[in-house]
């Protein structure tokens, strides 16, 4: 059996481009998808929307610990773009390209 391409990833990224996460989100059967956690974490879905739903979940948790535990303390100056240069990218269809989300301008 062929699985499907890889529909949809929810990134995590700082502003010096490093990649903090990474959720693809993948339908291997009808009725069934799993979201693979950077590479290693499977965890199987019945349904799209429960692993979208998951996804942006484990991101913005993510968005969230790496913000508190940002070295600045809560400096309102620290990052350019997002609090504390921490942001979430979503990406739809093949699209192979992992480059953070302000650096496509």
């Amino acid at each position: 059996m062929r699985t499907a391409a890889r529909p949809y990833e929810v990134r995590v990224w700082n502003e010096i481009a490093d990649l903090l996460g990474l959720w693809e989100v993948e339908r291997v059967k009808r009725g069934q998808y799993v979201v693979t956690h950077d590479h290693r974490e499977v965890t199987p879905f019945a349904t799209e929307d429960e692993a979208l739903s998951f996804a942006r979940f484990g991101a913005e948790a993510l968005v969230e610990t790496s913000r508190r535990d940002c070295p600045c303390g809560d400096d309102p100056e620290c990052g350019v773009w997002e609090p504390h240069g921490i942001s979430i990218q979503e990406v739809e269809g093949d699209l192979s390209l992992i480059t953070p989300p302000l650096l496509c301008l």
